[in-house]
């Protein structure tokens, strides 16, 4: 993964976190034991990317945080 991918995914993770702390509630829709694979509309590039590194990773299973203007919607891995 390139370090400008990095960055983003860093920088969307924070925004996912402050946007759970906001909205604890969206925590009920995650299933114990999940790995989150953060996406946005705004990047598909960086969406593909993230979502390959799931459907590739043999082990556990990964729901999507897919980020749509200021809210993130949680739903299964789009392959």
């Amino acid at each position: 993964m390139s370090k400008s991918n990095i960055q983003k995914n860093i920088k969307l993770s924070g925004e996912f976190d402050s946007y759970v702390l906001r909205n604890p509630s969206v925590l009920k829709r995650v299933p114990k034991g999940v790995n989150i694979v953060i996406t946005s509309s705004r990047d598909q590039a960086l969406s593909a990317a993230n979502r390959s590194i799931a459907n590739n990773t043999r082990s556990g299973q990964f729901i999507e945080a897919h980020k749509i203007d200021g809210s993130w919607k949680i739903q299964s891995v789009q392959k």
